[in-house]
């Protein structure tokens, strides 16, 4: 049974409610009921950011190097896919000129609504026939490079919203901890998209953040073929007291959360959010009023 405990009060996540001892072909599958094109629980490579092949070596556009950097950004809290898009998804573009020994390249980042960023051209420090050749220590070298520049100009339009008098209230999401396989790092990049898909763009890291959202994992064998499994997510204030928590459980295939999580993380974050979203839209209501300083 999947549930919220907030404070003193106990509600129910909705379309999560299983059979306690029934095991399931996919653990955690969404309410049947839902829509099958609901952004938030079709895996779409863990990306808000679609890199396409990066254009201007003399062989062509280089798809390598955009899955590369693609990797890179999602190292540094930007997520991103040369592979997996949707109506969302922003549009990453990398252009190189090759200059001698050396090459330029710059980029420009282009929002669903038609908003553009772009980055300032530079040079690269990578000979381009490396590159060209798919020499993999300079791919990962360039895109290294590339990600640094990327990340933080990207992070610094959402940490600078912090510094207005109306900001939105501003999340950070915690690496989950006591997950097997990929779980740990698949759940913080699935609820991180959660959050951005809904407009509340969080923090690179837990420094300037109104509350942090964190997850632990349990994992134990019940019966020979299967598994029970518990995450509970907590919200957490700026001083890092708990608020509140949220408690999800399944039983699974014994082994099938020891790989790859993919969607499974999406739809275990979508249920988690759900009950964080009360939380928290709950402390907003009741949040007390601080009147404005007299003149």
């Amino acid at each position: 049974m999947f549930s919220v405990k907030r404070l003193s009060l106990t509600i129910l996540v909705a379309g999560f409610v299983t059979a306690a001892c029934q095991p399931l072909p996919q653990p955690f599958q969404a309410d049947s009921r839902a829509k099958a094109n609901d952004a938030l629980i079709r895996p779409i490579g863990e990306a808000s950011l679609f890199i396409p092949p990066i254009s201007g070596l003399p062989q062509g556009p280089d798809g390598e190097l955009a899955e590369t950097l693609a990797k890179a950004l999602n190292e540094k809290d930007v997520p991103a896919s040369a592979t997996g898009r949707n109506r969302l998804t922003s549009v990453l573009t990398v252009r190189l000129e090759p200059r001698g020994g050396d090459a330029v390249w710059s980029w420009e980042d282009r929002a669903p609504d038609g908003s553009l960023q772009t980055g300032e051209a530079r040079s690269l420090g990578v000979a381009p026939a490396r590159l060209a050749a798919n020499d993999a220590a300079a791919i990962k070298q360039a895109a290294a490079t590339m990600a640094v520049a990327i990340a933080q100009k990207l992070n610094a339009a959402v940490i600078e919203a912090t510094q207005t008098d109306a900001r939105p209230v501003m999340l950070a999401v915690k690496e989950c901890e006591g997950a097997p396989g990929d779980g740990n790092r698949a759940l913080r990049q699935a609820m991180r998209e959660i959050l951005i898909l809904g407009g509340r763009n969080p923090l690179p890291d837990t420094a300037g953040a109104d509350y942090v959202i964190g997850c632990r994992v349990n994992v134990w064998q019940d019966t020979p073929n299967s598994e029970r499994v518990t995450i509970e997510w907590l919200l957490l204030g700026a001083n890092g007291n708990q608020l509140g928590d949220v408690k999800q459980a399944n039983r699974i295939p014994r082994g099938q959360l020891a790989g790859a999580w993919g969607n499974t993380a999406h739809i275990i974050a979508k249920g988690g959010w759900q009950g964080l979203s009360e939380i928290l839209e709950s402390r907003q209501r009741n949040r007390p009023v601080v009147p404005p300083a007299k003149s």
